[in-house]
């Protein structure tokens, strides 16, 4: 497999203008669901195949009762098999469909590793916990940040094993808690009580989505790098600041084209701050013609190298719109208000239905509905547009 730094490198060269495909958006769409639903089981067993069928069927037709009512069903076959693939997949799933603590139960368990003592919810004081991701992408450490809060305050002590890229923001707004590199020393090796993957304490402090929103706590970006960001954006002309984003490496994404960014860029005031990693240039070039000297892209930001800047460069604007990517987890996880415009597919981090996440009080989810992304974009531009109707210049 590649390693991470020539990810990174392929990543910083990519030029990620989406390609119009429309003709064949609606069955890709179709064809991620089944994809999604297809049976990680190795068990012969016609229950799993007959949930599995009948769940793709109803994501397919947007029956979202109907979904979670066979990811239940397929989190409980899991469970009966003893078959982790199963039991995380409809995890997974339920998570999408709102389904509560269930989905944090069911990741959780099939994220334990046999012969390290999980958490299991009780008393934590005087005790030393250990928190690793285990499996999943770099949204998980936004995603879940807001757990540390309380985790911190029940435990003796906490230590977290974070993305290196990460680590700055964790320590910031957490300085009780101990943080440790990714790849750094051996997690089992901690001189800890217990050991926990996100989702477990999830499983212990998010019993349901309003308990999700209660704690929320932003990551805290550097204040000074985040004045300093946005008194160099307004010097180039009033605001307010609005950072985008359009590409993807994820061939699977259905992207709204460049073309369709015309109206959006056109409509809204102000500056707008390039959040896109990757190749920029040919695709600022078409903004530009679009929104002529609002366009600014700070060669200064890497976010595939720095996040921390990254991080100061969000926190410096007054709105965000953008496709599903990193930088609308990391948006979010900052507090910054954020449009996340998501298409037709069945995606992992972001509800299937409904325009808010529990996770990131701050996000708003606009849905691409099957149709043309122009209304998409279009009520894309509305929301942005009630976000910073008020806002000017101000430094």
């Amino acid at each position: 497999m590649p390693n991470r730094r020539s990810i990174l490198e392929k990543a910083k060269a990519a030029d990620l203008r989406p390609q119009g495909v429309d003709g064949k958006r609606l069955q890709n769409v179709l064809d991620r669901a089944k994809k999604f639903f297809r049976r990680p089981s190795r068990h012969a067993d016609e229950s799993v195949e007959r949930h599995m069928s009948l769940m793709a069927q109803s994501v397919e037709r947007r029956d979202w009762q109907a979904a979670r009512d066979h990811a239940l069903a397929l989190g409980l076959l899991g469970e009966q098999l003893g078959d982790p693939g199963l039991v995380k997949k409809a995890g997974r799933g339920l998570r999408r469909l709102g389904a509560g603590n269930r989905a944090w139960q069911l990741i959780a368990s099939s994220k334990q590793v046999p012969g390290r003592p999980e958490w299991d919810g009780s008393d934590l004081a005087g005790r030393r916990l250990a928190v690793e991701r285990r499996e999943g992408d770099l949204a998980i450490f936004l995603q879940f940040a807001s757990l540390l809060g309380p985790v911190i305050a029940a435990a003796d002590r906490c230590t977290v094993f974070v993305e290196p890229r990460l680590a700055p923001l964790y320590r910031r707004t957490y300085p009780a808690l101990d943080v440790r590199l990714e790849g750094e020393g051996e997690v089992a090796a901690m001189d800890a009580d217990v050991f926990a993957c996100f989702e477990t304490l999830a499983k212990h402090f998010w019993p349901d989505e309003p308990t999700a929103r209660a704690p929320f706590l932003p990551l805290e970006p550097d204040r000074r790098m985040v004045a300093q960001l946005r008194r160099t954006y307004l010097d180039r002309g009033p605001g307010p600041l609005i950072g985008f984003a359009w590409g993807s490496l994820n061939k699977s994404k259905d992207l709204p084209a460049l073309d369709d960014w015309r109206a959006l860029l056109g409509n809204l005031p102000g500056r707008f701050i390039s959040m896109q990693y990757g190749d920029v240039g040919p695709a600022l070039s078409e903004f530009e013609r679009w929104a002529p000297g609002r366009i600014i892209h700070d060669a200064s930001v890497d976010q595939l190298s720095d996040m921390d800047r990254f991080a100061a460069q969000i926190a410096a604007l007054d709105a965000v719109v953008t496709i599903s990517n990193t930088g609308a987890n990391l948006a979010g996880a900052l507090s910054v208000p954020t449009v996340v415009m998501l298409d037709d597919g069945f995606r992992l981090s972001w509800p299937a239905f409904g325009e808010t996440v529990a996770t990131y009080p701050s996000v708003r989810l606009v849905r691409k509905g099957g149709q043309a992304w122009a209304s998409a974009m279009q009520e894309a531009g509305k929301r942005v547009m009630e976000i910073v109707g008020g806002v000017g210049d101000g430094r």
